[in-house]
């Protein structure tokens, strides 16, 4: 019988996550023979529709959903994860409460649940549900980046940039790259409400 598992990749932007979920969704194709559906929000299409794409070029085909999960959505993700023994979720932090249930009972039916997310939003909070899916996690992997600032390889905060300096208040939510944000060490990191 499969046993089921919960792994979550988490870290500032720029840490490559989606990378490493699609390092490790690969592995388990290829060489563990394993079937993966890999799910990625619809409203991230920085890179590709219907695929998970990280920085430095790795690619995984995604189903593109609403990150708004309501109960129809999750149960038409059960039917078609039914056989799959991986299912993977880019990008976790967008995602409503319900990913937590989603998660969970994945893990439960006896798939391999992997999942990437930014551990804090630009105000250094955790985001969306983040927390309680590393408290619910069999596995976890912190990455970290090079800190754009001072090159420290120690960054766990994404800072939001507006002409090039530190963002003061705003939306919690806003999808971009690197002219929207940089990965800083906590001696670089300026919270909005620090901002001058």
């Amino acid at each position: 019988m499969n046993k089921g598992r919960i792994t979550v990749i988490t870290g500032p932007m720029f840490s490559e996550k989606s990378g490493e979920l699609i390092r490790r969704c690969q592995k388990l194709v290829q060489y563990g023979r394993k079937k993966l559906v890999a799910y990625k929000p619809a409203e991230d299409q920085r890179y590709a529709k219907d695929e998970i794409v990280s920085r430095i070029g790795y690619r995984l085909p995604a189903i593109s959903i609403p990150r708004h999960l309501t109960d129809e959505l999750v149960a038409r993700i059960y039917q078609e994860t039914a056989d799959a023994d991986v299912v993977a979720f880019d990008e976790v932090q967008f995602f409503n409460k319900p990913i937590l249930g989603l998660v969970e009972e994945l893990a439960y039916r006896g798939k391999h649940v992997i999942v990437d997310g930014l551990n804090m939003d630009y105000r250094g909070k955790e985001f969306g549900y983040i927390g309680g899916l590393l408290a619910m996690a069999d596995d976890i992997q912190q990455l970290t980046a090079f800190c754009a600032v001072c090159g420290s390889p120690e960054a766990v905060f994404t800072q939001r940039i507006v002409n090039g300096k530190p963002a003061p208040h705003g939306s919690i939510i806003l999808i971009g790259d690197s002219d929207d944000y940089e990965p800083r060490c906590r001696n670089c990191f300026v919270p909005p409400h620090k901002v001058q």
